[in-house]
């Protein structure tokens, strides 16, 4: 096990697998984000992400609002804009404000595949614990298929692609699932772009959970040696 009040020093716990991938791959956006907790706010790729979320969950679970969904899209088109109104790059700004209602078209197809199975949640919170040190996140949609729970993740991208973190995220989320439901999880990536979609199933190895652990074992290194923030800044 893990001395977790190394974790407790930094305010650190409960921890996430967003501040171990950031740790891991944005140590100077972890260091500001996460030891000196400045928030930096999102940008508008990150934000189409959580509104498109936001108008799937409303049409699985047949809220009337999408009945008249040009109404629906101009209404996110509007927030978006509404919500960046001083952002520095507004050329940016109108092209997600754009990818809006393509975005969402391209999720038509989980809508058929899944739509007439019991929505389980969205945004469901999950705990479990790694070497001792205790985690928190969110889940996408989870479906209940009496047996078995799957778990799609939307991941919003202006290019197809996939990227190995994801996976390292998924099995977070089903190691917490597995304990809290005592049933089999499945979890897939459902990845859209303005023009295409993809379902990526996962096939978890051994090598996950130890490429995992070594992440933690190597935060948990790091911040033996410091006291403050500007050790670590260091």
């Amino acid at each position: 096990m893990l001395d977790k009040t190394v974790f407790e020093k930094f305010d650190l716990l409960p921890m996430s697998y967003s501040k171990l991938n950031s740790f891991s791959n944005f140590p100077c956006q972890f260091i500001i984000n996460k030891i000196y907790k400045v928030d930096t706010g999102a940008n508008p790729a990150m934000r189409v992400g959580h509104l498109v979320e936001e108008m799937l969950h409303l049409k699985l679970k047949k809220d009337e609002l999408i009945e008249d969904e040009e109404f629906l899209i101009e209404m996110y088109k509007k927030r978006l804009k509404r919500e960046f109104e001083d952002y520095h790059d507004q050329d940016n700004l109108k092209k997600y404000i754009s990818y809006i209602p393509q975005f969402y078209k391209q999720c038509s197809p989980l809508f058929e595949k899944l739509g007439n199975y019991k929505l389980h949640s969205y945004q469901e919170e999950i705990k479990t614990n790694i070497l001792g040190i205790d985690f928190i996140g969110y889940t996408d949609f989870i479906f209940d298929l009496d047996d078995c729970l799957f778990v799609y993740d939307l991941k919003t991208k202006a290019r197809m692609a996939t990227n190995h973190s994801e996976y390292l995220q998924q099995w977070v989320y089903r190691k917490a699932l597995q304990e809290k439901y005592n049933k089999p999880v499945h979890c897939h990536l459902y990845i859209v772009t303005p023009k295409k979609y993809h379902i990526e199933d996962i096939e978890f190895s051994d090598d996950i959970e130890i490429e995992i652990h070594n992440k933690l074992k190597g935060m948990t290194s790091m911040l033996q040696k410091c006291n403050t923030p500007e050790d670590i800044a260091l």
